[in-house]
């Protein structure tokens, strides 16, 4: 007790001691704070549509201009809109603070339709067949391929599940019929979807960090990255990089070398008598790095033919790696185990723009030049057929 004393003393002591705020702050109480909140919330939503939005038309381009003939995979269809859906009310027992309490009240207040569960129109990508269909944000999906839009807790996901299934490489081609209901009044509109390559791109919300990468199956970007990437032609620099990773099948490739590294560095210790060694680690590690550099370059080289195929300014691509440069300056001077330095990835595209724009002079078709057979992609400018 004599100690919780003494501390409780020493506490107000250090306190009353403290340097306080002096200035003399207007008042804000006649402000309505419920509603100043609320508009908080309508900014924010509509700012995560836009920014959604813009990186999701430059990749939508980027991919509706490959073609086969850069594509790794048979093309997909598709119709360049994206949906949000309206969640149920929150239980009783779901709403633990005043924070959780103001927040459902917001997102009842600022809802559009009175039902839950509502799958909607978040936005249309200009020029695609949801924008030539006449498609508009905030139009209500009542059915899509002639079956009811889901609305049960998992929309969302149900609704993914059926694209999935009828936007294939098989139904390329096929028309694509839609019921919407706008301001109260349903309309049919028919899609016609684009040819795309058939990679997804996901925005990852709470990772901090300047990164962008790819798996083989998808394309990854951060939130700080489309940030710091200001505009169309950066992020197209940005996303066409990891999109012709995945296409010239980098990914894999470095999990396979990987795996040959972690095989010989265990045939090492074997042969050594060293069960308990690290050669597999060090040999999966090396594995995993050896061709690195040589995948970004050829990356950084393909990707850009896909800008200039989608129409952006191919010849300013080279900014893309000043800015990074500027973010990350060691790497001017000192070269990673992963990257090339920013300075040679920039000659390269420089010299990669020279040479697509002579093909544009003689009028030749945009394809960029392999030296021997890519696994993934065929020279096709030279019509080589492989056995």
């Amino acid at each position: 007790m004599k100690i919780k004393t003494t501390f409780f003393v020493a506490s107000c002591a250090v306190l009353f001691g403290c340097a306080t705020p002096t200035a003399n702050l207007p008042s804000t109480s006649w402000y309505d704070k419920t509603q100043m909140r609320q508009e908080h919330y309508e900014y924010a939503r509509k700012y995560a549509v836009e920014r959604d939005k813009k990186v999701n038309t430059v990749f939508y381009n980027l991919k509706k201009n490959t073609g086969q003939e850069l594509c790794d995979r048979k093309l997909k269809p598709g119709l360049g809109f994206d949906v949000g859906v309206y969640l149920p009310k929150k239980h009783w027992w779901e709403i633990t603070s005043k924070e959780t309490k103001e927040e459902e009240e917001d997102l009842r207040n600022l809802h559009y339709f009175d039902d839950e569960n509502v799958i909607y129109v978040r936005y249309v990508i200009k020029g695609s067949a949801a924008d030539k269909a006449g498609l508009k944000p905030m139009d209500r999906i009542v059915t899509i391929f002639g079956m009811a839009a889901p609305n049960t807790p998992d929309a969302k996901k149900d609704y993914d599940k059926i694209l999935k299934e009828n936007l294939t490489s098989s139904t390329l081609g096929q028309p694509v019929e839609i019921v919407v209901e706008r301001k109260g009044k349903t309309k049919t509109l028919t899609l016609k979807p684009d040819d795309v390559c058939p990679y997804d791109l996901k925005i990852i919300q709470d990772d901090p960090d300047i990164n962008a990468y790819a798996d083989g199956e998808d394309v990854y970007i951060t939130m700080p990255m489309i940030d710091y990437m200001q505009n169309d032609l950066e992020l197209s620099a940005v996303l066409a990089h990891e999109l012709a990773h995945n296409a010239l099948g980098h990914p894999e490739s470095g999990e396979l070398n990987a795996a040959l590294g972690a095989l010989a560095g265990g045939i090492l210790d074997g042969l050594a008598n060293n069960p308990g060694g690290n050669s597999a680690n060090i040999g999966e590690e090396f594995g995993r790095n050896i061709y690195s550099k040589d995948f970004e370059f050829e990356a950084d080289y393909l990707s850009v033919y896909y800008v200039a195929r989608a129409g952006y300014d191919y010849k300013k691509m080279s900014i893309m790696q000043k800015k990074l440069a500027a973010r990350f300056k060691n790497n001017i001077y000192f070269s990673t185990e992963t990257h090339p330095k920013p300075q040679e990835r920039s000659a390269l595209m420089i010299e990669a723009a020279k040479e697509i724009d002579m093909k544009k002079n003689f009028k030749e078709p945009l394809l960029p030049d392999f030296a021997k057979r890519n696994s993934n992609l065929e020279d096709k400018k030279d019509d080589i057929k492989w056995f």
